[in-house]
């Protein structure tokens, strides 16, 4: 057991935020690995003529050896988002400008952690330059694999951070830990963190940094890279499900037939509040033709809405949960 010693300060500075390239290190370990391919194998199927093509223009080997499963991803790879959106340009950036003594001691230590690799493979992590060559390898699964996808991805994790955002400020941390990694724990002013080791810190006020992910599935990482860095525990998103397997056209038929097809595929997708863009990208429809959909929802009571910063958020009011499980559907007509 890992225990943290948390601050007042540590807790007034928890924060969420998105960061693109760590989920371009998310898919790189579903490649590399058979349990966590397993675990995308629906989404790495449906992208394999990109990754086909990823791979015949360059040698994925040197990225694919750093995030296997048997040792941790350096550090370096996974740079801290300064805000609530990182941008994958500066995040790369930021990999490239790390120091070479940095980027040779984080590779030496993972190198000693994993299995036997090639001895060219070995000779690429530990040359003048494997910084600049990893962010290429990184920015060419980005543009190749994620960015395709990035309008969903982006706004499946920001549902997450709505709802967490939310639990947070009703029910307090404890509460979303308990949601997003139950091998976490809050207890006396300790973070509990189950590993295979025996250790205490203090975390010296630098905070607690929550990253959802849509290819970390099942697994969390908690990662304190530094005294000066916060805690980042990064964490499935909810809503992951549906972002690769979208609902069958046969769900709540009896619904469909009440409000139509459009309104009842909304309503369906309003498991976490959302706004409208975030919609009509999940659905494939104009935000125009939904906000159309929304305000007859609306007027009907069956959603409600709400401003968060420059978004007016959806949710589903209790009128449309009963609706959506049945509760409210009309009899069979005589």
């Amino acid at each position: 057991m890992v225990t943290l010693e948390l601050s007042v300060a540590d807790l007034l500075r928890c924060r969420f935020a998105i960061s693109p390239v760590s989920e371009v290190i998310e898919v790189a370990h579903a490649i590399a690995n058979p349990a966590a391919r397993a675990a995308h194998s629906a989404w790495l199927r449906e992208h394999r003529a990109a990754l086909q093509r990823i791979a015949d223009a360059h040698d994925l080997r040197p990225l694919l050896a750093l995030t296997r499963a048997d040792g941790s991803t350096p550090d370096f790879l996974r740079p801290t988002p300064s805000g609530p959106v990182g941008e994958i340009g500066a995040e790369l950036e930021r990999i490239r400008a790390t120091p070479a003594e940095q980027v040779r001691a984080e590779v030496e230590r993972r190198l000693q952690e994993t299995g036997p690799i090639g001895g060219d493979v070995k000779r690429a992590l530990l040359s003048d330059a494997p910084a600049e060559r990893l962010a290429e390898l990184l920015g060419a699964i980005w543009t190749g694999l994620v960015l395709p996808s990035w309008s969903r991805i982006e706004g499946c994790l920001e549902r997450d951070i709505l709802y967490q955002s939310r639990t947070l400020a009703r029910r307090g941390l404890g509460a979303v830990l308990q949601d997003v990694a139950p091998s976490l724990a809050l207890d006396a002013g300790q973070l509990l963190v189950r590993e295979n080791r025996t250790e205490l810190r203090t975390l010296n006020d630098t905070g607690i940094l929550l990253v959802p992910s849509a290819f970390i599935w099942p697994r969390i990482a908690t990662v304190h890279s530094s005294p000066t860095a916060p805690l980042t525990i990064r964490y499935p998103a909810r809503g992951i499900e549906a972002l690769w397997s979208p609902s069958s056209p046969r769900r709540h038929g009896g619904l469909r037939r009440l409000i139509g097809k459009t309104r009842a595929q909304i309503l369906d997708a309003l498991d976490q509040p959302t706004h409208t863009t975030a919609l009509a990208l999940q659905l494939g429809r104009s935000p125009g033709n939904v906000a159309d959909h929304l305000a007859v929802l609306k007027s009907g009571g069956l959603v409600g809405k709400v401003r968060v910063g420059v978004h007016v958020i959806y949710s589903r009011t209790s009128l449309g949960d009963a609706m959506l499980r049945g509760g409210c559907e009309p009899a069979s007509a005589a």
